[in-house]
């Protein structure tokens, strides 16, 4: 199989490799979504560039990436919503020439609509995080993505549980460094739910595990898709006396380039977090 494999990594080019391994770390990729990692597309043009379309059907005829049968956005949507996935060969590829440093995975599948979703609204808050990084001059200087993202802790009945962040992920600026706990929100659940973990945040926060380890405790982001989604958890998560509002914020996409900028404690100074007078 080693030879199969030298075959295949002599056919790859540098960019060949960023790519899968773009794949790998997200699970599930739009064509637009790996346009704007590699091939420089902007978040606001459509039009996917004809090397990432080539890019992707060479390494489609190569047996490592595959094209979900959903398609996001439904035919119209065109090359853009296809959604891609690493193939079995190419996780067996990956793991091959990272034998020392590469997890197991699971094999290539097709995934529920929730899944599939959520795991794509993931990878745009990362893309978009890193556009409002540039516009504001921050450096991300780690970001870890499920599971790596997720801290097991033991509760109060002395059992281990898992919290499991979509993000987690540190940010420089104005030489302050900034740590984040991230959760995409897809108007999906009900406040309820929301609430429900963030009081799991908290349990973790007293548990001191994540101070002892970075010095700080992250501050926890829920970024929602719309203003009205926004208004609702801010209102929510108001009207509960358990939740301290000091250590969750609430924002839409377009405010997180001014949130990482400032610092969670600023921006909710400027802004209001929901733990002030609406």
């Amino acid at each position: 199989m080693s030879a199969l494999y030298e075959t295949l990594s002599s056919r790859l080019s540098d960019r060949d490799w960023l790519i899968l391994r773009s794949v790998d770390e997200y699970r599930y990729l739009l064509t637009r979504q790996i346009a704007r990692l590699h091939f420089g597309l902007a978040a606001n043009v459509k039009t996917i560039p004809r090397t990432a379309n080539l890019a992707l059907g060479r390494l489609r005829q190569l047996g490592l990436v595959r094209e979900l049968d959903r398609r996001i956005g439904g035919v119209r949507a065109g090359s853009s919503g296809k959604v891609w996935q690493l193939t079995e060969t190419a996780n067996r590829l990956l793991a091959w020439r990272d034998s020392e440093t590469r997890a197991s995975r699971l094999r290539a599948i097709e995934p529920g609509v929730t899944f599939l979703e959520h795991t794509l609204a993931v990878a745009e808050v990362v893309l978009d995080l890193n556009d409002a990084a540039a516009a504001h001059d921050v450096a991300v200087s780690r970001v870890e993505l499920e599971p790596a993202a997720w801290r097991p802790y033991l509760d109060r009945s002395g059992a281990t549980v898992r919290l499991k962040p979509d993000l987690a992920l540190v940010t420089t600026s104005g030489g302050y460094e900034d740590a984040w706990f991230l959760e995409v929100d897809r108007s999906t659940e009900p406040p309820g739910r929301i609430v429900r973990k963030c009081l799991q945040y908290q349990d973790y926060r007293h548990t001191g595990r994540e101070q002892a380890q970075t010095g700080i405790f992250p501050a926890v982001v829920w970024v929602v898709p719309n203003l009205r989604r926004r208004d609702q958890l801010r209102a929510r998560l108001r009207e509960e006396r358990r939740i301290d509002g000091r250590l969750f914020t609430v924002v839409t996409t377009t405010s997180l380039g001014e949130l990482i900028a400032l610092g969670a404690a600023e921006f909710s100074n400027r802004n209001g977090g929901f733990d002030a007078p609406a």
